[in-house]
């Protein structure tokens, strides 16, 4: 949903504008209302229905990470539309993509000061859809300086009448009436459409059941941080004391018996924990020490083994715990406007899986939020700056930037041998550009390459292609002529043809290349020409035949219109060089185009051309 109003100096009496429903691809995506000026302070004020969940979803972003994640690929998503100026085709009511409209394409180009603003407009808007389910679109002039501002509700404040916006650099700025305007995009409501929604919203039961799982979970590792509990020993428990040091023995006394070991004697609770904790200090510093090998030696009695208990306070997180959690996550992707894989993962996705998901994001995830935004900037800014007659026109999006297909490039290369696909989309698939990597076939030095390639890659062609290379390669023309393929003479000859001239198959096929060349020419502008705005959807990507076939015969008196230019690439040398007159090839390529644009077959060369051309 967007509404737009702008209040403009005027210079007659006051009209009221009714209320004009913009319709759109997607029914009840968007509409517009103008609204004077004066009633800023009235709309901008937040219903008491969004007070109640929106500050809780802006909460919630900075709490659970699965939403946070979700805002991220979401605004980068929409960051990568560019916004294009579009006609409408009159038949099927879609945008059409492209336009001739000089005006309009001006007026796109210079949204937000260009493709980098708009990105930046688009990837702010995209968070206030998804959280809020509205934002605001400012257009201000401060010192005479075109600015373009997305604001959320909380960055808007009202002065009676007068709006007061937070800039980003933290200060504010007063709107002016007369020249400044001020938008608000929004998700409708489903049940009362003046009031924004958005999925956060009905996801803020399973977002506090995250929260909650999330702070215990929290909890528990703290009350394991807080202590290892308490070990409970039995008073009967003893260890062995530490020896008294002993001196050399006495030289005047060496029988005297030595001391006595040091009785074993009960341990006191302070005596154990600081045997505990020098063995284990020992243990982490020096793992290879004894105190890491041999273990603590107590004597207890065996009727109290089973008394020493090791009791802990820390609070464990049970398996079922964590499935509800993971099972809440799972509720969340299936809550948001996202592909549900996007957030639970893709690494079990092929290529081809991969690609599904990418369409199906932009296609219903992403592009009706497009269609809000275009039809908002399209009824009041677009309409009103271009005038009267501007109706076919329309802001729209593209997605070029954001699609990727897979690859396929195996299918095109299959279908570029078949004869299905041109070689244009074949380069295109390959990842090279047609004006540079291409053969351009409009000119002599284009044709010269495509002829030494298609020798290069089959030398049977040689003999077929001799001649207009010849005609073509200038270093070429000195070559000796190959000696003609040793024939069987024919078997009992009738007596009529023995005196019958045997035509020169080299010249025919010169020739035959010559005319195949020039017919194709001529036919690749009438096709280029027969591309008008309203079939150009229908014939999109189509070779030259398949657009001739595709649009059906045209009427004779078209003809020479359609082909006209085509005759440029055919040099007087060239003609001189194969024996071949100009004004009769001409006449042939003429004939040969208007019999094949008239009835829609492709175009017949006859067998023997060397006696017509010549």
């Amino acid at each position: 949903m967007a509404l737009i109003w702008r209040q403009k100096p005027t210079t007659g009496p006051d009209t009221t504008v009714e209320p004009l429903v913009v319709s759109s691809v997607s029914a009840l995506t968007a509409a517009s209302t103008a609204v004077p000026a004066h009633r800023w302070g009235k709309v901008v004020k937040p219903s008491g229905e969004g007070k109640k969940w929106q500050p809780e979803a802006w909460d919630m972003l900075d709490n659970v990470g699965e939403l946070s994640f979700a805002l991220l690929w979401k605004t980068a998503l929409l960051s990568r539309f560019r916004l294009v100026a579009s006609d409408i085709d009159p038949e099927t009511g879609k945008p059409t993509g492209s336009t001739e409209h000089a005006a309009a394409k001006d007026i796109v180009a210079r949204i937000a000061g260009g493709v980098a603003g708009q990105s930046q407009m688009l990837g702010r808007l995209a968070p206030l859809m998804m959280i809020p389910g509205e934002g605001w679109l400012a257009i201000i002039y401060p010192d005479g300086q075109e600015q373009w501002h997305v604001l959320s509700t909380d960055e808007i404040k009202t002065r009676g009448d007068d709006v007061e916006i937070t800039l980003q650099d933290g200060t504010t700025y007063k709107l002016d009436k007369e020249n400044d305007t001020l938008s608000r995009i929004w998700r409708q409501d489903p049940r009362q459409s003046w009031l924004a929604w958005s999925p956060v919203k009905a996801a803020l039961p399973i977002l506090r059941r995250i929260v909650r799982m999330e702070q215990n979970i929290e909890a528990a590792g703290k009350s394991r941080q807080a202590g290892n509990g308490i070990l409970v020993l039995p008073r009967e428990i003893s260890m062995p004391t530490t020896p008294a040091p002993r001196g050399e023995p006495d030289p005047d006394a060496p029988n005297l018996p030595p001391p006595p070991a040091p009785p074993s004697r009960f341990a006191s609770a302070d005596e154990i924990r600081i045997a505990l904790q020098e063995a284990m200090s020992k243990a982490i510093d020096d793992p290879s020490s004894a105190a890491a090998l041999v273990p603590i030696v107590l004597t207890v009695a065996g009727d109290y083994v089973d008394k020493i208990r090791h009791i802990k306070f820390d609070s464990e997180v049970s398996e079922k715990a964590q499935a509800a959690q993971e099972k809440a996550v799972r509720r969340l992707a299936m809550t948001l406007d996202m592909p549900p894989e996007v957030l639970l993962g893709l690494a079990d996705l092929n290529h081809w899986s991969l690609y599904g998901v990418e369409e199906e994001a932009v296609r219903w995830h992403a592009a009706p939020e497009m269609e809000t935004i275009c039809a908002a900037l399209t009824e009041q800014l677009l309409r009103p700056m271009l005038g009267a007659g501007a109706e076919n026109v329309v802001i729209w999006y593209d997605t070029s930037d954001v699609e990727a297909e897979p690859d396929q490039l195996a299918k095109v290369s299959a279908a570029y041998k078949d004869g299905v696909v041109n070689a244009e989309a074949y380069i295109r698939e390959l990842g090279l550009s047609v004006e540079e990597d291409g053969y351009d076939l409009s000119t002599e030095t284009g044709w010269a390459l495509w002829t030494v390639d298609q020798v290069r890659r089959t030398p049977q062609l040689l003999p077929q292609l001799l001649p207009v290379l010849r005609m073509l390669v200038p270093a070429l023309s000195g070559l000796p002529e190959l000696p003609a393929a040793p024939a069987s003479p024919p078997a009992d000859p009738p007596p009529e043809t023995i005196d019958a001239r045997v035509p020169d198959t080299r010249e025919n096929a010169a020739a035959q290349a010559i005319v195949r060349m020039c017919v194709n020419e001529a036919m690749r502008l009438a096709a280029n020409r027969r591309r008008t705005r309203r079939a150009h959807a229908s014939v999109r990507g189509m070779s030259t035949m398949d657009t001739h076939r595709k649009l059906g015969p045209c009427d004779e008196s078209e003809v020479d219109g359609l082909i006209a230019g085509w005759d440029d690439m055919v040099d007087e040398g060239v003609c001189a060089t194969a024996g071949i007159d100009r004004d009769r090839l001409r006449r042939l390529v003429v004939a040969t185009c208007r019999a094949a644009l008239t009835t829609g077959q492709p175009p017949a060369l006859p067998t023997q051309l060397t006696g017509a051309l010549v």
